[in-house]
């Protein structure tokens, strides 16, 4: 029986699905897609209905490529700029050795002392555990004591772009498992576990918003999303070369073309142009990254965090040549390409477009297994006593 793992990535301007098969042997074969999205900005849901048929046909013609009769679950991903960080400690007595109960009951009294005013939790992130007040443990199951202490990393957005998202997935018949930060989601895909681990830096520039996440000893620490992306760049740039929004589109195209023209006076016109129009962007990135203390951000993070793994850029904006590089001169730090950890994308532009949607989708999976293992021993148990 085919096994698939279903992740959607609700961007500004785009919606991509990732769909991960496993195959008999544990290997993950990935599909990917996209479509248009204009009905959802700002952080809102602008046109419902006009979203709903969007989403609608996605599903359907996912159904129909693979032959399905509906998708049980699917993971969302998202980037909005009104997700709130919380750092909540919690605590748990027991008895002996700690066991998985324990660490679940301290992370929920850690949520139980969170002073949420309409906010949904997205992200439970434990980020370090103490035994009795003394012992410092990644992780505690299994060691003896009385008291496990832990702090742990909350992830929240307003509840009423929650519902309202949930809403239009439970109206198609979709049931959401999660939503996700889209930085957390692409993270499990494009990020090393040495990388993770030392510490390092994920940038995800999209079309509307920059969202920054610091990963430390193998999990998320830090978290946050600036109201600064893309198409501010892109606007200005209609403005300085006084063109319309079309014609830009246009010319992001031909930025993403790399073939050489045999006549060379054309290709020497073409190379001035661009140059000419990566210098513009250059020195909007410099006044945006200042303006939205994305650059002061950095370096007060740098401050507490080394981030030997230095930066990894991910997002619609980066698979332009040279943004690259100029990320890399305006921050004032390493920067690196995304690695495609799994091995199921076919290059690194498709890596970049669907990291999330991907990311979302293995968390799926992961869950199933968990979830999967721990009917298995409840089903043996249950048959046990029914003999």
């Amino acid at each position: 029986m085919r096994k698939f793992y279903f992740g959607l990535d609700l961007g500004h301007y785009d919606v991509k699905l990732s769909v991960l098969e496993e195959t008999t042997d544990g290997r993950l074969i990935s599909y990917n897609t996209s479509v248009k999205n204009e009905f959802f900005r700002k952080n809102d849901i602008i046109e419902t209905e006009s979203l709903s048929n969007l989403l609608n046909n996605l599903i359907l013609n996912t159904l129909e490529t693979f032959g399905l009769k509906k998708i049980d679950k699917i993971n969302l991903a998202i980037s909005l700029n009104s997700f709130q960080k919380h750092i909540q400690k919690g605590h748990a007595i027991f008895e002996d050795n700690v066991k998985q109960e324990d660490i679940d009951k301290t992370i929920r009294t850690a949520k139980n002392f969170l002073l949420l005013n309409n906010q949904e939790v997205l992200i439970e992130e434990p980020l370090k555990f103490l035994i009795d007040g003394i012992q410092e443990i990644r992780d505690p199951l299994g060691f003896a004591g009385k008291r496990l202490d832990a702090e742990v990393l909350f992830i929240t957005c307003h509840k009423s772009i929650y519902d309202k998202i949930k809403s239009v997935f439970k109206n198609l018949g979709l049931d959401i498992g999660k939503i996700i930060p889209s930085l957390y989601a692409a993270s499990k895909v494009c990020l090393s576990k040495k990388d993770k681990e030392i510490g390092v830096g994920l940038i995800d520039i999209g079309a509307e918003t920059t969202g920054v996440g610091i990963f430390y000893e193998g999990k998320l620490s830090e978290i946050s999303i600036f109201d600064f992306g893309s198409e501010i760049i892109f606007q200005d740039l209609a403005l300085y070369l006084k063109n319309d929004l079309e014609e830009i589109e246009k010319i992001k195209l031909e930025l993403l073309k790399k073939e050489s023209i045999s006549d060379k006076k054309i290709q020497k016109k073409k190379d001035k142009f661009k140059k000419q129009i990566f210098k513009f962007i250059e020195k909007k990135l410099k006044e945006y990254m200042s303006e939205y203390k994305i650059k002061d951000y950095f370096k007060n993070i740098k401050k507490e965090y080394k981030l030997p793994g230095g930066l990894i850029l991910i997002g619609g904006f980066s698979v332009f040549e040279e943004i690259p590089n100029i990320i890399k001169n305006v921050l004032e730090m390493p920067l690196k390409p995304p690695k495609d950890e799994l091995k199921i994308f076919e290059d690194e532009s498709e890596l970049i477009k669907f990291c999330a949607s991907a990311g979302a989708a293995l968390i799926s999976k992961d869950e199933y297994k968990e979830y999967g293992f721990f009917e298995k021993i409840k089903n043996i148990f249950f048959g046990f006593w029914g003999k």
